[in-house]
């Protein structure tokens, strides 16, 4: 298409690069922004004829490209690099650029990849509002906090979409996420949200505060549509490799490193709260047995049978985790009741330790067939806040402590800490696996 006096072009990378760009192309009305998620902003708030991106500008140009083409199919995405770049140039075009151009740029070589032919023309677009300062803080929110989730998204991009339609009330709705801000109202304004020519969603406003909704106001919700689009889907993707970083390949329980990042929040939370929170370290006694003599498959089958059963004796607030090796850790804690002053050491989470050694130990582990040595048993030590610790590490040496205890104290027995050695008292009778 030929390029006019004024053409639209979205510019993302560094200062310097943005100098360049301009330089190359001086007959266009470039629009300079330093990250990829800036860019998905314009795009979403503004028309562009093209893009130019280096691949230097963040590491999330490769994945701000899909959001970009679903925002603004018809605008012409070119992606520059240097020369020892190039696959992953390559990889860009496969994401959803049109071409790339190898650094440093030149004229001709931009105006080849942009498919854009220098031709004056006197009349030319005049620019889309640019938005309020406000509403940029706001957006940015949203972008430093992906990492909350897609529920949390959302609900920030209808705080954001409130205040900028002055809207008495806003509700959107992706696929099974939904949010509302503000009294519900008989809806004024209605927009759907696309994904691949899909209908997948819509955002619905309220009356406005202050007079009538403008002209315009629809087309901006259009272009609010499409970004809500675009950053959820971020923040699942996001969502999705942070539950993989923090998932244990074997058991498929949390990790250590989720683990440990939880029981700082928990101690945080309990502390303000006055809330219970018990920590409870196990693992299977004489583990190096069924692997020297079933084998290592045998023994991760062994260990994913447990974690299962240990999942199942849990209340879903409880936190679960491989905690390494044939090593697991649980935190119990009480979401409702507040802990009294001067109230003793709990009960529940050693009830629930010795249930959970019986359920072990009365269960046929079918990984072990019918040469299984015996029943498989555990070991664990039991820690609460405050009495036996007020930080994580406190709290771990504790458990850890107890646990070494009960090793040494004959196995298949739960000890608290700092208390005496007492063996178990366990039901005659299996229980089956239940829901603390």
């Amino acid at each position: 298409m030929p390029m006019r006096t004024q053409t639209r072009l979205l510019v993302i990378g560094e200062a310097r690069y943005r100098d360049a760009i301009a330089r190359a192309l001086p007959w266009c009305a470039p629009v300079g922004v330093d990250h990829p998620l800036a860019g998905i902003w314009q795009m979403g708030h503004q028309h562009f004829d093209a893009a130019v991106m280096s691949l230097s500008a963040a590491s999330g140009v490769l994945r701000a490209l899909r959001s970009m083409r679903q925002l603004a199919p018809q605008t012409r995405l070119v992606v520059t690099c240097p020369a020892s770049d190039e696959p992953n140039a390559r990889q860009a075009l496969e994401r959803g650029a049109d071409d790339y151009v190898i650094e440093p740029v030149t004229q001709e070589d931009l105006e080849r990849a942009l498919d854009l032919v220098p031709e004056p023309v006197m009349a030319f677009e005049s620019p889309a509002p640019e938005p309020t300062l406000e509403e940029k803080v706001q957006f940015i929110d949203v972008i430093k906090n992906l990492s909350d989730g897609p529920q949390a998204t959302l609900e920030r991009m209808a705080s954001l979409i409130q205040r900028t339609f002055e809207a008495s009330s806003v509700t959107i709705t992706i696929d099974e996420l939904s949010s509302q801000v503000g009294l519900a109202d008989e809806p004024v304004l209605q927009e759907p949200i696309r994904s691949q020519n899909a209908t997948v969603g819509a955002i619905t406003l309220g009356r406005r505060l202050h007079g009538t909704y403008s002209a315009t106001a629809a087309a901006r919700l259009t272009d609010y549509a499409r970004l809500v689009e675009a950053v959820v889907t971020v923040a699942r993707e996001r969502a999705h490799w942070q539950d993989l970083a923090w998932t244990d390949d074997l058991s498929r329980l949390r990790n250590r490193r989720y683990f440990e990042r939880r029981l700082d929040e928990l101690i945080e939370q309990c502390a303000q709260q006055r809330l219970y929170l018990t920590l409870l370290l196990l693992d299977i006694d004489d583990f190096k047995t069924y692997n020297d003599r079933f084998g290592h498959e045998t023994g991760d089958a062994l260990i994913r049978e447990v974690a299962f059963l240990l999942t199942r004796c849990c209340r879903e607030q409880d936190v679960v985790a491989r905690y390494g090796g044939d090593e697991f850790a649980v935190l119990l804690w009480d979401a409702e009741k507040p802990r009294v002053p001067g109230s003793r050491h709990p009960t529940d989470p050693m009830a629930f330790a010795e249930r959970f050694l019986h359920v072990v130990s009365t269960h046929q582990f079918r990984c072990l067939g019918p040469e299984a040595p015996g029943p498989v048993t555990l070991s664990g030590g039991l820690a609460s806040f405050p009495w036996d610790g007020r930080t994580r590490e406190e709290l771990l040496h504790a458990a850890d402590e107890a646990l070494l205890t009960a090793k040494r104290s004959g196995k298949n027995r739960i000890q608290l800490a700092g208390q005496p050695t007492v063996a178990p008292t366990r039901p005659e009778t299996p229980t089956p696996p239940a829901a603390a």
